[in-house]
């Protein structure tokens, strides 16, 4: 700064007829990019908790949220269970294998068959094995079926858990590049305050500034971007640990995106109709699948109930094996009475049975059935509940995609316009001309502030515009990742700068 206020002195003490170069100009020299963002000022007490930086890009991120996602996961394994649940029904037509042994004691009063008392120890051992039939013949009829459709509901359900994991990993994507696109403009914002703030104080060293606050004009912008930088290195870090969570990557790892440009993607084409694009997520959805495949499970529950009194329980046994008894009168034995165990002999039982049942005199049906009939009833609200809401996901994200897009116009205007006040500065306000040869601060940085608020507004503008594209394509019944490959997109760099001078370092050369 000494320097610069020594050049000012000796160009005020030249002959009139001497060149005056101009104030060194806010806007810089040539763009070049942007290295990556490093904390201003001096390390804070939280300077310990700095992690280690990994990138990341889309296409990962959306890869890691259908493998590692915890939410995921636990979807898929209830379409697992129901899978488990469905071989299940379909056995109940196979028999069950029992086997083992069986041990009965008596002791005390007994009775025959001719009504005679009498007191006797007496016991039996029995080893058999064979196969059983005991089931609902209403359940192995219904059963599959039900089963089937609660298999296809799962699934549907896996499905449409993926997708919305899948969004919302996009989502908190775009989120990080936006926080670190922000970091880029608060650089480019922050070396032309300071550019700025170097040339007020040489000037204000000089005596040429229009007015004593020039210097306070250009220190309060400075001051303010890089409290602006500090709130926006936390909102990456908080959008960096939102990412990790749902890729279940380890948080002490801050996430940085690979990208070095804002993209904006178009994942679904315009040329469909908001009917076209409604009528192709009520047919794709998964959720719309899923609420179909419980009305169809429902609606085989109230035939099974109202089937029930005419489908028996089947039971059928069949045990063979052997048996040895033993016996011991307490009384005076009779005459040639054996005591002890016999040997062990063979024997079978079978058994078969059908049973029909009327469950409370049929009321009890009756009222199962009405019952069942109002979860059906449900299930057919549910589906429409469903068909409103895809729907109404479609027209929100379409309108908001095209709102959007048409935004884009305007916001690069924005940035041409402020780009082109930067130039007119370039060119008019930093020369030290006319009788007065006075510098005025104000005009320099209100086009700083207005080129920063157009690219602030034109990144926000696009990473916008690529959220509701995928919410679109997600509504639509589409993973996000499914869109990438065929995403049609139209670079667009942010503008970057040199990088910001060390501490006290000299301003590279004007112009």
């Amino acid at each position: 700064m000494r320097r610069t206020g020594w050049l000012f002195l000796m160009l005020l003490l030249a002959p009139a007829t001497a060149a005056q170069p101009p104030l060194p100009n806010p806007f810089g020299p040539p763009e070049t990019p942007l290295p990556p963002y490093t904390p201003i000022g001096q390390r804070n007490a939280y300077a310990a908790l700095e992690p280690a930086a990994y990138p990341i890009d889309l296409p990962t991120a959306l890869k890691l949220a259908g493998a590692n996602n915890p939410t995921v996961g636990i979807a898929r394994a209830r379409a697992r269970e129901a899978v488990a649940r469905l071989d299940r029904a379909k056995l109940l037509w196979v028999p069950t294998l029992s086997a083992g042994p069986a041990f009965f004691y008596h002791e005390g009063i007994d009775q025959n068959r001719r009504a005679d008392f009498f007191s006797a120890s007496r016991g039996n051992f029995t080893v058999g094995a064979g196969p059983q039939w005991r089931f609902d013949l209403g359940d192995a009829l219904y059963g599959p079926l039900v089963a089937r459709r609660v298999v296809r509901a799962e699934e549907a359900r896996s499905v449409a858990v993926g997708n919305a994991v899948q969004y919302e990993a996009a989502s908190a994507y775009l989120d990080l590049l936006e926080a670190h696109g922000l970091l880029a403009v608060n650089a480019r914002t922050l070396f032309r305050a300071e550019q700025m703030l170097t040339a007020a104080e040489a000037g204000a060293k000089a005596g040429v500034n229009k007015t004593v606050a020039d210097v306070n004009r250009a220190a309060t912008e400075v001051s303010l971007r890089r409290q602006e930088a500090l709130v926006l290195r936390a909102k990456a870090g908080a959008a960096s640990a939102r990412l990790a969570r749902l890729l279940l990557l380890d948080p002490a790892v801050e996430l940085r995106p690979v990208e070095v440009a804002v993209v904006p993607l178009v994942l679904v084409p315009p040329e469909n109709t908001m009917a076209q694009l409604v009528e192709v997520a009520v047919r794709s959805r998964p959720e719309m699948a899923s609420a179909l495949a419980e009305l169809e499970a429902a609606n085989a529950v109230v035939r099974q109930a109202k089937q029930a009194p005419l489908l028996p329980r089947v039971q059928a046994d069949f045990i063979g094996g052997g048996m040895t008894s033993g016996r011991a009168y307490l009384n005076p034995a009779p005459a040639g009475t054996t005591y002890g165990w016999s040997p062990m002999l063979g024997q079978y039982n079978a058994n078969a049975a059908l049973v029909w049942q009327l469950d409370a005199l049929g009321f009890g049906n009756a009222a199962t059935v009405r019952q069942r009939q109002a979860v059906y009833d449900a299930a057919q609200y549910r589906v429409a509940e469903v068909r409103a809401a895809v729907g109404a996901e479609v027209a929100e994200a379409a309108r908001t995609a095209a709102a959007r897009f048409d935004a884009l116009d305007a916001a690069q205007l924005a940035v041409r316009e402020a780009t082109e006040m930067g130039r007119k500065f370039r060119e008019t306000a930093f020369g030290v001309g006319g009788p007065k040869k006075q510098f005025d601060a104000l005009e320099p940085l209100t086009g700083i502030q207005a080129l920063n608020q157009a690219r602030t507004q034109y990144l926000q503008t696009v990473i916008e515009f690529n959220r509701a594209q995928f919410r679109l394509f997600t509504a639509l019944g589409q993973p996000a990742a499914g869109g990438l490959d065929a995403a049609v997109s139209q670079p667009v760099t942010i503008p970057a700068v040199p990088p910001p001078p060390e501490h006290g370092a000299p301003l590279p050369a004007p112009r």
